[in-house]
Formats: structure tokens, sequence, C-alpha cells
């Protein structure tokens, strides 16, 4: 109660298609009102407690994705792999693992993206700092679930208030919400945002690793991608059970996680809305995969490109700031870029475009995690998938050597 009047909190969002779960004010709240608790669905939504609430209202001014954000229209577009890092142990071509691996040679400076860290036994999804060649190497590689930021933008900025560099990883809304939290543009800070189809919970992607650990033991270690196996979307399950470590590859296909992941059947009501899925972007570069490069551009794959390997994985690139410009200039020497255009990048990545839209009956399967958890979910997947979910286990244990047999 203020001067005899009663005190309403602020309404945080109206409809869940309004928040992106960056908990962006949670990180702002002066008092610590805010939380983050989980719906039926296993998606994360910030609450307000109304005993503690000051009602400053930082929280609804702070909101990313609510509020205006500033995007930019790309200057420059490349096909890109990476020369000095692996590029089979990197998402793409591996252009994130060779800038971070190059904006960490000072020791003073800081890149913060998504690792999959084990918290209490448990494996998080969770953006962290890291200051060091082989700590960056947790944030490499593709993590299809929703990553938690409820801690990284206050840390991001005593960094960069510090005079620190700060390279940024993440999907458009997490880099649109950390420059709301910030209420600047830092000049020691670079941004880069992902072409991003969308996030299932990370209340699944724990259920999930639940289910395969109850199949095989604890899940020690977990990599959404490994293409040692082919670009295919086979992932890989580090497991333990009576002391002994197995490794057990699964295949798109195989199994619900991954299957409606692509699918576009599990993401946050946001993301079948998402504003940043547009052409104008609001990080200094964008990354993703470059999916149908051999139909835009043949002339890399003739033989005077051998850099450019289509079974490994090359990267998209646009510079969409001159920051972004400095950011390639400085630290993107250990690329080998080939100009191309927006237009043939977006051929084949529609969230370029316009939001994902999922391609079954996204409702009954939410609403089947709701009522049943994972294995709900689990069971009606195999169901209407039937034989082909063999077929696909059967793939993922084919080496890669005889899959290239075949494909011939």
């Amino acid at each position: 109660m203020i001067n005899g009047d009663i005190m309403t909190v602020p309404i945080l969002f109206d409809k869940k298609e309004n928040c992106c779960g960056c908990a962006g004010c949670l990180n702002i709240c002066p008092v610590g009102a805010i939380t983050m608790k989980c719906d039926e669905y296993g998606f994360e939504y910030p609450e307000i407690c109304e005993g503690i609430c000051i009602n400053c209202g930082r929280c609804k001014r702070v909101c990313g994705y609510q509020n205006e954000s500033i995007l930019h229209s790309p200057i420059f577009a490349y096909a890109a792999v990476s020369t000095n890092t692996d590029v089979m142990d990197s998402a793409s071509g591996g252009v994130f693992a060779s800038i971070s691996d190059k904006f960490l040679l000072p020791n003073e400076n800081t890149v913060v993206g998504a690792s999959l860290e084990s918290i209490d036994g448990k494996i998080t999804p969770k953006h962290i700092a890291v200051h060091s060649a082989e700590g960056v190497k947790k944030l490499w590689g593709s993590k299809y679930v929703h990553s938690d930021t409820s801690q990284i933008f206050s840390e991001a900025e005593n960094l960069l208030k510090n005079n620190k560099k700060v390279l940024f990883s993440g999907t458009p809304c997490q880099v649109a919400a950390l420059y709301s939290y910030l209420g600047k543009d830092y000049d020691n800070l670079y941004t880069i945002d992902l072409i991003c189809h969308g996030v299932p919970s990370r209340k699944m992607f724990d259920d999930y690793l639940s289910f395969i650990s109850d199949k095989y033991g604890r899940v020690k270690d977990f990599v959404f991608r490994d293409k040692k196996h082919g670009l295919a979307f086979v992932s890989r399950a580090v497991c333990e059970k009576n002391g002994k470590e197995s490794v057990k590859y699964i295949q798109y296909g195989e199994n619900a996680y991954y299957t409606y992941f692509l699918q576009g059947n599990t993401y946050r009501d946001c993301c079948y809305s998402c504003k940043y899925a547009t052409q104008k972007r609001v990080g200094d570069i964008t990354i993703g995969d470059y999916w149908g490069i051999k139909a835009q551009h043949p002339e890399l794959f003739n033989g005077t490109h051998p850099e450019f390997n289509a079974d490994k994985g090359i990267s998209c690139l646009l510079i969409n700031t001159q920051k972004g410009e400095r950011l390639i200039d400085i630290y993107g020497t250990g690329l080998s870029l080939h100009k191309s255009t927006f237009e043939k990048i977006a051929a084949e990545n529609s969230q370029l475009k316009i939001p994902s839209v999922p391609k079954g009956n996204r409702e009954g399967i939410m609403n089947a995690y709701k009522t049943g958890g994972y294995r709900q979910v689990d069971r009606i997947f195999k169901k209407q998938a039937g034989v082909s979910v063999i077929l696909a286990h059967i793939k993922a244990k084919t080496p890669l050597w005889i899959k290239k047999l075949i494909k011939k």
C-alpha cells in the first residue's frame, strides 16, 4: 500500500506468446521480487511476488520482447568455414568456434554463450561466461533447448563496465534482451545472433535425459549434433551404469525429442510469432547452417575450394553492423569466406523470413506432455512412426563411410 492506496504489481505479459523467457525482468528487479516458474507444459515464465514488489516498473521497461529493438539490415553475406579450428567439433562450418578462439587470445576478454553445465549431477542448459580457450569449447556446438539466462546479463554488465571486451552469443531474443537490460550499446560488446527455429523447454529436455538414463544409465555428457556420424542430426549421449561408461548415438527419427524439435512441434508459444524471424537482425553478426549451399554456390565444389566441404558443414554469415565488420576483421582471421547474398542464404533458412510453423499436431503433443510427461510423448511418437524408428536406429549405428558409400 502506497499513500493509502493499494499497489497493483505490473502485468509482465498478457499472453504467453509475448514472453520469450529471457529473464531480463528477473535480472533487473532491484528487490528480487521476480522468479521464473514452469507452466503445465514445462516452459518458464516470470512471476512477481506482490509482497516484495515496489512497483518501480523496471521489469516492464526492460522487456526486449515487448518493446522495440534496434534491428539492422545485413551489410554483407558470406559462406564461411573455420580454418583454425576443427569443423567437426563445431556446429555447421565452425564460425563461432573460430571467432571465439581468436577473441580469447587476450586474457582479459570474455565469451558468453550456451553450455550444457553439470549442476547437482544433472545436465543443465545455461548461459555462462568463459575466459579461456579450453573453457570456450563448452559453448561450441548446437544446443536445441532453451538456455537459462537468469544470471548472465548482470554478469556481462559488470564485465563491460570494467572495460572488458565481451562476445555474447545467443538466440535473437536473448541478444535483444541483453541490449534492453544494458540500456545502451557498449563499444566493448560484440553480439552474435543465431538463426533460430525455436526452443523446447529445459524441463522437457531434462525429462528426455531422464528417459535415456533409465534405459542406458545416468547421462554424464550429451552432444546434440555429433557430425562425426554425418550431418543428418545424430546426437551422442555418454552414459554410466554400474560403474561402466557407454556411448549411445541417437538418430533423428529415432526419438520424440529430436524429431518433434526438427518438425517445430515443441517450441515456446512466442517462437511461432517471433518478431526476430526476419531479414533485419539484432546482433552484430548472424550465423547458422548454410542449407542448400550446393545449389546456391556450385562453384565451391568444383575442386578449387577444398576447405568448403559440405559433408563437414558450412556456415552462413551475415554482417549486420559496422561493429560486426570490425569483429570479423579482427577476430575472423581464421575464417575462409566466400561472398554470397542474403537471398541465397534465406532460400533454405526460412527463419530469416518467417517464424516457424509446426509440422504436426503440436497441441496434441504438448497436451500429452502435460498429462503424461515425456514418456507419454515418446509412446505417441513411436506408435505413429512405426518401423521408421527401427530404421533410424540402424542408421545411427551405421559408420559414416558406409553412409557415404550408400549415398553415392
